[in-house]
């Protein structure tokens, strides 16, 4: 991940292609298209604890779940600026597990690793986020151990379905709901929301992820500012360089509904990216005729330009009528059917797979206080 602060330029789309980062799972969409982000001033860039650099120390009692020894690579998941993921087997308990491993190239960054390590902490409080089992550091690495979701991402299961049905809609839309609410709730917006950072897990139920660009410790008003996000899914109010809120979670949070109503972004991709994010800005989606009424306004509630009276900001979502059969108990305890039992991934022949961990730079000295985290439910 490009963590690196960039001069304000003077329009949003020369911001968006000075600050490309590469996800860290691939996608077909253009270079224009990738992910990106431009880094400024929000409150999680302030650090916590003054100096961040400190002289490793060794300690020769290290817990199971804290030492790489006890993890074998098997597979790359992604690779990006940041680092890689990579498919793992934790050999104490015989499990599958994910495991993002990133260099330690700048202190700088690691204001932003900890704030993504946070909120994958929070993962055991909520059914659908993704959820850190543990985060350590070697020498020169950090290292996130986070579960496994098997079930592949939204974004795979969109383009399989093309366009979904309201039940399916319903029960996806309203799993990220509960988890987007969750978050806001906790002073944290997301700022990435995309199909291809929810996942699903083996019985098909969903996990917001990829934490990479959150900001934390957000107050009620809007403080947040920075172009953050992907193309086609970045809220009009963040293109135009203004003030934001968890505001713009829910215009992207629409986005996805949009995209798995009719299997299309409400502002398709262009050749011409100045043109796409105008369009963004000023003007109104398109919505074909075989939405249903509730689906429709739906959508036009939450693709609102002004954010202030976007749904998710100035009313629960919960009570639209589109929602009006979800059980929203129900929902929270995860025992809805999932409407699509995902195929789950093979990991045979991969068995026998051993990579290697990236080689330790024995010149990297400098280390992050209080990283340290093993899931108290995931303990030895």
């Amino acid at each position: 991940m490009d963590l690196k602060k960039k001069k304000r330029s003077s329009s949003p789309e020369e911001d968006l292609s000075a600050g490309k980062r590469t996800c860290c799972r691939k996608t077909s969409t253009t270079e224009d298209e990738r992910c990106i982000t431009k880094r400024s001033r929000s409150p999680e860039e302030h650090p916590i604890d003054g100096k961040e650099e400190k002289r490793i120390r060794v300690d020769t009692k290290t817990p199971p779940s804290l030492s790489i020894t006890n993890y074998r690579l098997m597979k790359e998941l992604g690779k990006g600026n940041f680092g890689r993921v990579m498919l793992a087997s934790y050999a104490i308990k015989d499990q599958l597990v994910a495991v993002k491993i990133m260099p330690k190239k700048n202190g700088k960054e690691f204001k932003y690793v900890r704030g993504e390590a946070q909120v994958l902490q929070l993962g055991r409080e909520c059914p659908f986020l993704c959820r850190a089992f543990t985060t350590f550091q070697t020498q020169s690495h950090l290292m996130m151990v986070l579960e496994y979701a098997r079930g592949g991402t939204l974004e795979s299961l969109i383009k399989k379905q093309k366009n979904m049905n309201s039940q399916k809609i319903l029960f996806y839309s309203s799993e990220i709901a509960v988890g987007l609410q969750f978050l806001h709730a906790k002073g944290i917006v997301h700022r990435d929301l995309k199909p291809e950072n929810v996942f699903l897990d083996e019985q098909g139920h969903i996990k917001i992820g990829d934490f990479g660009l959150v900001c934390t410790n957000t107050v009620e008003h809007k403080t947040l500012s920075g172009i953050y996000g992907t193309p086609g899914y970045i809220a009009p109010e963040i293109l135009s360089e203004d003030p934001y809120d968890a505001a713009a979670d829910w215009w992207s949070f629409g986005v996805i509904v949009y995209e798995m109503a009719t299997g299309n972004l409400p502002f398709p991709p262009e050749r011409n990216l100045k043109h796409h994010l105008k369009t963004i800005i000023y003007e109104k989606p398109r919505y074909p005729k075989s939405l249903g009424p509730e689906l429709r306004d739906l959508l036009q509630q939450l693709l609102k330009k002004t954010p202030d009276t976007r749904l998710g900001v100035y009313s629960n979502i919960r009570d639209h009528p589109f929602y009006s059969s979800i059980d929203w108990v129900k929902v929270e305890r995860k025992q809805l059917v999932p409407p699509v039992k995902p195929k789950m991934r093979s990991v045979a022949g991969l068995c026998n797979r051993n990579i290697p961990f990236p080689k330790e730079d024995p010149r990297e000295t400098s280390v992050l206080e209080n990283f340290s985290y093993v899931d108290p439910s995931w303990q030895e």
